[in-house]
């Protein structure tokens, strides 16, 4: 069973088409989206036109939610939800508000071997589960989040590896028996790597293996559509696509 998962496109058509693309150099038997696909982008019913055209199972991220409806987004996101959400139909934004909040794949009968994915966590879609311990030193000087601040999100969880995006920063970390796979993004990267990234995970010998993906793709075309169609903070994203190739305005 070989699984690839991707996350975080947030309306990046042309990244979430090179993600595609390349899974399809590895065959897998299933493609599953990890959440967030259409907002802050230039083109976010593109994304959703393909994900239906293409028949992909996807979980719930924060951004669908808020889109949707399902949940109430921060008042500094409004102008990009007033801006996003009359380029779908009613129908259109159902759908996306149907997204289920986790799947669970099993290469066995023991729910032990499990391969659970979602947005963020298993509790919410909020929620941030940071890179281990040792990553957060390096990355950030300091911990942000001790293995011991997980309990509350990830006690009770049987499964053998939970896949998740969110935070746009690749990673596995462990904990208590339960492998945490960051996926990554294919937009908008926390680790300043502008290539559309995914996660492919594989059952083999009795356990899973997985391996991270880095796709380059050309911005040009994401960053005409910011110039066509001119959403909340194009200006902006048009000067990160040209000066570092890649738009990220919500660091954590």
């Amino acid at each position: 069973m070989r699984i690839a998962i991707f996350s975080d496109v947030h309306g990046n058509l042309s990244g979430m088409e090179a993600v595609l693309a390349d899974t399809e150099r590895h065959s897998p038997d299933l493609v599953v989206f990890a959440g967030d696909l259409c907002l802050f982008g230039p083109r976010p019913a593109e994304c959703l036109r393909l994900l239906r055209e293409r028949r992909i199972p996807g979980v719930i991220g924060n951004t669908d939610a808020w889109l949707a409806g399902r949940d109430g987004a921060p008042d500094k996101h409004q102008a990009s939800l007033a801006w996003t959400q009359p380029r779908f139909t009613a129908g259109e934004l159902a759908a996306l508000g149907r997204l289920p909040f986790s799947l669970r794949l099993s290469p066995t009968a023991n729910a032990g071997d499990d391969l659970l994915i979602v947005h963020a966590n298993p509790r919410n879609v909020d929620d941030i589960i940071f890179p281990s311990e040792a990553d957060q030193i390096s990355r950030w000087g300091h911990i942000r989040q001790y293995d011991a601040e997980l309990e509350p999100l990830l006690s009770g969880i049987e499964a053998a590896v939970m896949a998740y995006g969110h935070l746009h920063i690749p990673g596995v970390r462990q904990w208590d028996g339960l492998t945490l796979v960051n996926v990554a993004s294919a937009n908008m990267p926390g680790d300043e790597d502008g290539r559309a990234k995914y996660a492919l995970l594989e059952w083999r010998g009795g356990r899973w293996v997985g391996e991270h993906h880095r796709v380059a793709y050309d911005t040009t075309a994401e960053r005409d559509a910011f110039l066509a169609q001119r959403p909340p903070r194009w200006e902006e994203a048009v000067a990160a696509l040209e000066t570092d190739g890649y738009y990220y305005p919500q660091r954590i």
